[in-house]
């Protein structure tokens, strides 16, 4: 059975970041800020269910960030 994972979850650990989900908005990565769902807004959701092409640009632009 293969299993695959909707949503990953993501901290951001910089001390100057306390809303990840609008940090990464402004390197255009579209996420769900965790308090939404209960949790510290330095975590962010993930949707993990889309196009390989999406995969890729998501990866990329995550890898850019400093």
């Amino acid at each position: 059975m293969l299993v695959l994972a909707a949503f990953a979850w993501l901290r951001c650990d910089r001390e100057d970041v306390e809303d990840c989900a609008g940090f990464l908005r402004a390197h255009r990565i579209l996420t769900r800020s965790g308090d939404q769902f209960g949790a510290d807004p330095r975590y962010v959701r993930v949707s993990m269910l889309d196009r390989d092409d999406a995969y890729d640009i998501f990866v990329k632009r995550l890898s850019s960030l400093h």
